[in-house]
């Protein structure tokens, strides 16, 4: 199978915590050492960046920076509680997402909550 190509995002969402900001340290640090990886984005705000486009260029950020995030207080990119609706009621934001990771070329999403931890690669 060939390696898939493209940009990742990550955002979070939920109770903001120094924990939250470890695992993006995390997210972020391995995925700009990663070549089949083409850019790196914080969603500012987590699905509300994605949907408004608000995004940080992780890859501009110091690396010593990025280094100290693991032991910062806080939400790092901002936290947020929007919920998608069912799509089978209202699809609009799940077309707008995926119009965004088009435009983005986005290959693959990282989201953390003060639950869980998921790594998507999206499909195309």
């Amino acid at each position: 199978m060939k390696d898939l190509v493209g940009a990742c995002i990550f955002g979070q969402s939920g109770g903001p915590t120094s924990v939250i900001n470890a695992s993006a340290a995390g997210v972020f640090i391995e995925a700009l050492k990663q070549k089949n990886i083409t850019a790196v984005y914080g969603a500012a705000h987590g699905i509300k960046g994605i949907l408004e486009e608000d995004f940080y260029d992780i890859g501009q950020e110091d690396m010593d920076e990025l280094l100290l995030l693991k032991n910062t207080p806080s939400s790092s990119l901002g936290s947020v509680r929007y919920k998608l609706k069912d799509a089978s009621v209202d699809d609009t934001d799940y077309k707008r997402i995926l119009e965004v990771f088009k435009k983005y070329n986005i290959s693959a999403i990282s989201s953390i909550t003060a639950a869980t931890t998921v790594w998507i690669p999206a499909t195309r």
